[in-house]
Parts: structure tokens; C-alpha cells; sequence
């Protein structure tokens, strides 16, 4: 479990095992700060802590001598224990041992460099192989049972060694189940331009994640200005909900980065389509784009992107946007890059029928040429045939084939019955559906009272680790609240062997009459809130982390539809 927006961290006002100016605590003091009694009221005010990460942080809370019953505290009150530590007490084999034993599953380590630069900054030379040493010592004998993150501060410095910076701690801790942070820190707020320097130090990075050998790599805290390939993984700073007194600096870097993270308020719900409506503009048909007049017909001042042609017998009619749900480039993407575009062919008030109730418009090859393409939203054909048969037909026979334990995250739609149900009453598969909504789940009891099924989201759901078979996805991975902690639940319930089916849709475009348009607008779709609309490839290195191997892959594409699908596993073992 890595820190999420719920993360509890205790400052616990252990001394520092370095010398760096910044740590507001005198290291030759005797170990001082929270005392248990203090954690405990901290953790009985808070209404909701079990499956909450818990951070002990502060100086260096590995020096404090009641750190295992800190950890023990931790547990006790349902909360998942973790750690930040400058990694040097690491090197010891007994501390390791008991930190084990305690069950601590989060660990971060910090770094100001590799090599020299580190131990300059640290004030004790040799201060980097130590903390090396412990940390590799560390993921060797701990395996998967705790998440490991490496940061790495560049905090003022000039960024030009970045990458191979990077490149050099990567090479030192030789796992790729560790996840490689890098602390924008003082160069995420600055002044207009002024992360150029920061832009090309990381412009070699851009790939880096898709070699599955590596570290994962991400970025922490970045804000402001963009200065990261689009290809890179972001994640927030730690947050700042502190349990007990925390100094606006320390040897960790400036605690109002944590501060800005958790002042920001929860992920807003957001839309996962726009529609384009039909007007009573139209124009003939013509067989060349010679002779078009669509352009000349456009609505004056309007982006080309927000318009567009639909062929209907011998006319083209205009349909446009006005959405604010989306910016210029998303509408572009949706519009001109993968055309997952589809016309709304069902009566008005009847939605989410996506077996025949749509047909997909692709864009058509006259305008590829035509003079006046930069003005015109151009013309689309609308193509024959349910627009989603062959990702549903291959969802639907991998579901058929399912046998053993069943955990179906997001249940509710259920648009496998067909396929569920048989398998359900044979005893097939032995099934469990999750949903947050209840009057779903009520009409599914009644249809499948052979199954078990459970209120709530992939985040509240405690099951027993590796006690599912096969774990079910279906277009739910959009609307949980922090998408790593989601997928973390579903790898830990996984047998080894076992699968997980996610199926997903990226942003996509309805052709509707006004009608149709006004009758959704007064029938929402009911049930969980949607947060995010979530890419395939931005998937993958989050399984990677998982340490699940990708089986099937199939992403949303000009090719294909929106719909994408990705199947992983759960090797036999880390090694296979």
C-alpha cells in the first residue's frame, strides 16, 4: 500500500542519523517527541482508520527505541503500518528482522544523490553505500509482503544530472518492484520558464517506464507549470494530516510541499463524453470535395473541431458542441485522432444500450484532401453493425470460461448475465459481486441468490489475500477514488495464478438530437461517481508495480472503439 489522500502520518521527533542544516532537531539529544500514549489518543479522534496507511516519519524514527511498539500501536488500531527513513539503520540484520516481523508493508528511503553528492549533503561520508546496502537487503528478504519507494530530492539544485542520476540509483537497487520518486520540491513553483532547465534533464526519461526491468519511475508533487514529458507517471506529494506537532522543515525537504498536497481538495467527478447536436443546418451531398459546401455552411467563429458533417441519405447535417467538460485538445483527440464517435440511434430517455442502441461514425476519406479541411469539422459516415461486437464478443466468451472464485468489482450493470448466471447456478464459479450501489445489488440478489454480494467500493472491501481465482473489473476502474490503491486490493486477493479482467472506456463524443440530448440530461446515470478517464497504457506500469504479467492487451484505438481491454495474472511466483 502506497500514501494516498488518506494517509495518516505521525511525526514522531526521532533525532536525524544525518548532519544536513536543515533538520529543525538536534541530533545529539536523546531520542524525544510523540510518546505511545500520544499516538494512540491521535489515532482514537480520527472515526476511520482501518486499511489507512499510517507514516512514522520525522527525523530519523528508526533511532527511537519504541519504534516496534509504535508499529504495533499502528496495527493495533487497524491502521497499515509504514516508514520514512533515511535507510542507514537498514544495514543492520536484527532491525530488519523486527521490522518484518511487526509487519511494516510501506517504506520509503531517501536520497539527495547518488554517491558523493548524497553523502555531502547528508554530512556523513559513506552515508549513500549504507543506506544502498540496507535498502537492497531490504527488498530481498521482505519480497512483496511491502511496498518500496526510493525518492530522490533534487530540492535547489541545478537538475542537469538528472537522468543520469536516475539512471545510477536505478542501477543500484535493481528491482523492478521498487518504485523510483523523484521530488520536484523547488522546482515545481517557480517563475514562468524557469523549469526549462528541469524540461530537458528529463526529456531522455520519457520512456522509461515501458522497460518493465527498471524501477518504476514517477514524479512527485509536480504543479504549475508543465515540465514533464506527457508519458510520465505523477503522483501528489505525501499529504499532510499529521498526527502530532510537524516542523516546516526537516531533513526530508520542505513540509510545505505536504501541506499544498493535502490543502487540495478531493478528485472532482468528471464526464466521460460530451455530445455533438443535431441542428437544422444542412447541405447537399456531393460526391467530391471539389464541390462541398460544408465549409461555406460552418457556423461563423466556431472551432472547426467543435462541427462536424453527418451523412444522411443526400445530405450532410451539422452537428456541434458547446461542452466545457472538456478543452480543445480532448475534444481533438476524441474527434480527429480516434474518431470514437457514435450516434445515438435509441429512443430518447433509453441509455447505456451499447450493444445496438449506438452505431460508430468514422470520418469521411473525401476530406482527407479537401482544400478547405482546416475549415470544415468534416463529414462522417455512420458504419453498419453493433459498434462494440468484437470487444464484447471476447468479454463475453473469457467470462463464460471462468470457473473457481469470482470477485466482480462494480457488479451492478451486470451486462454478462448470460454468461454469469449459468456459471453462478451450476456452482461454476463460486461468485462475489461488489457494488456501492445498493438498489443494484437488491435486483441481483433476486436474480442470482446463489451468489454473495457485498455494498461498497474496491477500496472499503477487506477480503482474505489470495482467496479469489478470478477477479472482474468491467468498466468500474474509472470510478474508484485512488486507482493504485485499487488495483493493489485486487492483486492481493488473487491466488497465484489467478487473473484480473479490467475493461475500460477512454472519452467519446454522442451524436443526438435535442431530445435525446434533454431526456439524458433529466435521466443521469445513477450509482458511483466517475472520476477520471483512464488510457490502457497508463494501466500498465501500475500492474507492473503489482507485480502482475500482462496476458491479453487490447487498447482503445483509431482502429478499434473506446472500449479497452487488459487482462494480467498473478505469476506462480515473483521469480516465474
Amino acid at each position: 500500500m502506497r500514501p494516498r489522500s488518506d494517509t495518516l502520518l505521525v511525526w514522531t521527533g526521532a533525532p536525524c542519523t544525518y548532519g544536513c542544516s536543515a533538520c529543525p532537531i538536534d541530533r545529539q539529544q536523546a531520542p524525544v517527541g510523540l510518546q505511545l500514549a500520544d499516538v494512540q489518543r491521535g489515532l482514537a479522534a480520527i472515526p476511520t482508520r482501518r486499511g489507512r496507511l499510517a507514516v512514522l516519519l520525522g527525523g530519523e524514527p528508526l533511532l527511537r527505541p519504541d519504534v516496534l511498539r509504535l508499529i504495533a500501536v499502528l496495527r493495533a488500531s487497524g491502521c497499515v503500518p509504514g516508514i520514512v527513513t533515511t535507510g542507514r539503520p537498514l544495514v543492520y540484520p536484527q532491525l530488519r528482522d523486527r521490522l518484518r516481523r511487526a509487519g511494516l508493508e510501506y517504506l520509503r528511503m531517501q536520497f539527495f544523490g547518488v554517491g558523493e553528492v548524497h553523502d555531502r549533503a547528508a554530512a556523513v561520508p559513506g552515508a549513500f553505500e549504507q543506506a544502498v546496502a540496507g535498502l537492497r537487503d531490504w527488498v530481498n528478504e521482505a519480497g512483496t509482503q511491502c511496498d518500496v519507494d526510493v525518492m530522490l530530492t533534487i530540492r535547489s539544485r541545478i537538475p542537469a544530472a538528472l537522468a543520469s542520476e536516475i539512471e545510477a540509483l536505478a542501477r543500484e537497487i535493481s528491482a523492478p518492484n521498487v518504485q523510483l520518486i523523484v521530488a520536484l520540491d523547488h522546482w515545481e513553483h517557480g517563475e514562468p520558464g524557469h523549469t526549462e532547465p528541469l524540461r530537458c534533464a528529463v526529456a531522455p526519461l520519457a520512456h522509461w517506464n515501458d522497460d518493465p526491468t527498471r524501477p518504476l519511475l514517477a514524479w512527485e508533487g509536480q504543479s504549475g507549470e508543465p515540465a514533464l514529458p506527457a508519458s510520465c507517471l505523477t503522483i501528489p506529494a505525501l499529504p499532510a494530516k499529521f498526527i502530532g506537532g510537524a516542523p516546516r522543515a526537516c531533513c526530508l525537504g520542505a513540509v510545505d510541499t505536504m501541506v499544498r498536497a493535502a490543502a487540495t481538495p478531493p478528485q472532482a467527478p468528471r464526464a466521460n463524453s460530451f455530445n455533438f447536436v443535431r441542428s437544422t443546418t444542412s447541405v447537399a451531398w456531393t460526391a467530391t470535395a471539389a464541390t462541398c459546401s460544408a465549409h461555406a455552411a460552418a457556423v461563423a467563429g466556431c472551432d472547426p473541431s467543435r462541427q462536424l458533417w453527418l451523412v444522411e441519405g443526400e445530405q450532410l447535417v451539422l452537428h456541434a458542441t458547446d461542452t466545457g467538460d472538456f478543452d480543445a485538445a480532448e475534444i481533438a483527440r476524441v474527434k480527429d485522432d480516434f474518431s470514437h464517435l457514435f450516434i445515438d440511434c435509441a429512443p430518447a430517455g433509453v441509455l447505456d444500450d451499447i450493444t445496438q442502441g449506438m452505431r460508430r461514425v468514422l470520418p469521411d476519406p473525401i476530406c482527407a484532401t479537401c482544400v478547405n479541411r482546416t475549415r470544415c469539422g468534416r463529414r462522417y459516415h455512420v458504419v453498419d453493425g453493433p459498434p462494440f461486437a468484437r470487444e464484447e464478443a471476447w468479454i463475453g466468451d473469457y467470462v463464460a470460461r471462468l470457473r473457481g472464485r469470482v470477485l466482480d468489482v462494480g457488479c451492478g450493470e451486470q451486462l454478462y448475465r448470460d454468461q454469469i448466471g449459468p456459471l453462478i447456478r451450476s456452482g461454476d464459479i463460486r461468485y462475489t459481486g461488489l457494488d456501492p450501489d445498493e438498489s443494484s445489488l437488491a435486483q441481483l440478489r433476486r436474480a442470482f441468490p446463489e451468489g454473495r454480494f457485498a455494498l461498497g467500493g474496491i477500496e472499503d472491501f477487506h477480503g482474505e489475500p489470495a482467496s479469489y481465482d478470478h477477479v472482474l473489473c468491467l468498466r468500474s476502474l474509472n470510478h474508484v477514488f485512488d486507482v493504485d490503491e485499487a488495483l493493489a486490493r485486487m492483486a492481493e486477493v488473487l491466488v497465484p495464478g489467478g487473473s484480473l479482467l479490467i475493461v475500460e472506456c477512454t472519452p467519446f463524443a454522442m451524436l443526438r438530437r435535442p431530445e435525446q440530448v434533454a431526456a439524458a440530461d433529466r435521466l443521469p446515470r445513477a450509482g458511483h461517481q466517475h472520476f477520471r478517464n483512464v488510457a490502457s497504457e497508463e494501466i500498465l506500469p501500475l500492474v507492473r508495480r503489482r507485480a502482475l504479467r500482462v496476458l491479453h492487451h487490447d487498447p482503445a484505438s483509431l482502429q478499434t472503439t473506446n472500449e479497452w481491454i487488459l487482462l494480467v495474472g498473478r505469476p506462480h511466483s515473483i521469480a516465474a
